[in-house]
């Protein structure tokens, strides 16, 4: 039985009124719109028309906004009754590019399809595999998944696109002003008022951003310019798929490295959703996963890029002190809607960096610190430090060395390229050869 955390204001069954779901539906729309620019790199990679970026973009939308509701589905054998909100995949984007360039949008498309099937297939099994992720390894995954963040947050934060640029001060400003806004009501704020702490740092951070010229005329005229309403794809030939064998090992173990990411988002759900949590419900991740598979497969089936459970907007359920499931059914359909309406999914796709960056850290605070008290949970001795001291090591080696592992063969590349998969990886596998020592030393 699930018992409720004093600190949530409304918990996962509890049903906030209309108004105000809507409102803290959007802050995750904010959140969620973070990598609508996934899509637009992978359309200027093949430098495919402005009406094909669109609809690409809209149908990714609409693909998170639904994958987003299924995940929040309680009964039945598909979604985990989270709120845990997707978003444009970023796991997924360099598989994706090279499919685009070996066979356009066609290709990218259906081999996404394939990427969703096999975490269908995963998901469906995914429970059996308790032995091989005990609680510490569950923290290790989450503060993964929280480490992950922080290249994406601190450099929108100060302003650098790339390595050796100088830290732009204005949007160093902007970001540090946003992030005190949001940090301020969250911490010193009484009643619900903590409930739109991310809303109002955005509004701040939007109007600072206009004030400073951080959004150009362009932005704003591209809002100006925006039709109120229009069918993505209308007057084009845009949907076609094509399916090539020599892709589908790179799009499966990305599949599995999304699907780790998943299972830390989802266990950090269930923790900060109860008091009295110990170990993550692996036949409700599953649940989690098949939903996942099933948005993937949708993604491409629909038009639109691979998404994802997003890191992000479960640290924003949690700082917010909102997880109600309801809320999802509002942020999804909220998204589904803005991919129909132009002028409105220009405001979200325009997001000045520091104001993303400001976000980003804000909500990485508290995944952190989730993924620490699940990983202590479970009582340390010499084994599991080095099982989590080693797998966080190289883990991290591969962030913050990218180059280090670059001869490994192609064909596992992605393994080496995320610092969640390479770490949560050796955890297992180290957790198993410790284990089997284990066994030997127990009385028979």
């Amino acid at each position: 039985m699930v018992k409720k955390p004093d600190i949530l204001i409304y918990g996962v069954d509890d049903k906030p009124p209309p108004l105000l779901s809507v409102v803290l539906g959007l802050q995750h729309v904010f959140t969620m719109s973070s990598t609508l620019v996934l899509p637009v790199v992978i359309a200027r990679e093949i430098g495919v028309s402005f009406g094909m970026l669109q609809a690409l973009v809209c149908f990714s939308m609409i693909a998170a906004g639904i994958a987003t509701i299924l995940q929040s589905l309680k009964k039945g054998p598909v979604g985990s009754g989270y709120l845990c909100p997707s978003l444009c995949g970023p796991s997924y984007l360099s598989v994706s590019v090279h499919a685009a360039w070996i066979g356009g949008l066609p290709l990218m498309h259906g081999m996404t399809m394939v990427a969703g099937a096999f975490e269908v297939i995963f998901s469906r099994f995914f429970h059996k595999l308790k032995k091989l992720f005990p609680s510490e390894i569950t923290g290790l995954v989450v503060i993964m998944v929280a480490i992950s963040l922080i290249p994406l947050g601190a450099s929108k934060f100060v302003g650098i696109d790339y390595s050796g640029d100088a830290i732009n001060t204005t949007k160093l400003v902007v970001a540090i002003i946003t992030l005190i806004a949001m940090v301020g009501i969250n911490v010193w704020s009484r009643g619900k008022l903590k409930l739109y702490c991310v809303l109002i740092g955005l509004f701040i951070g939007y109007l600072l951003s206009i004030m400073l010229g951080i959004l150009s005329t362009q932005d704003l005229r591209m809002f100006v310019e925006s039709p109120w309403f229009d069918v993505p794809g209308k007057g084009i030939d845009y949907f076609s798929f094509a399916f090539d064998w020599s892709l589908v090992l790179p799009f499966i173990i990305v599949s599995i490295c999304a699907s780790l990411k998943t299972f830390g988002n989802l266990s950090t759900c269930q923790k900060i959703n109860d008091t009295e949590w110990t170990k993550p419900d692996l036949k409700n991740v599953g649940k989690g996963m098949f939903a996942d598979g099933i948005s993937v497969f949708l993604g491409g089936f629909l038009g639109g890029v691979a998404v994802d459970t997003s890191a992000s907007n479960v640290g924003l359920s949690s700082a917010t002190s909102a997880t109600s499931r309801r809320i999802a059914w509002y942020a999804g359909g909220i998204f589904i809607l803005l991919g129909f309406l132009p002028k409105l999914s220009v405001i979200f796709s325009i997001m000045p960096d520091p104001v993303m960056g400001a976000i980003v850290i804000f909500v990485t605070c508290f995944m952190f610190i989730s993924g620490l008290q699940i990983l202590f949970s479970s009582k340390m001795d010499l084994r599991k430090t080095f099982i989590i001291g080693i797998s966080f090591v190289f883990g991290v080696s591969a962030m913050i060395l990218p180059d280090l592992y670059s001869t490994v063969p192609g064909w596992i590349q992605p393994i080496f390229t995320s610092a969640l998969t390479l770490s949560t990886i050796l955890a297992v596998l180290l957790n198993q050869v410790f284990n089997l020592g284990k066994a030997k030393e127990e009385p028979a």
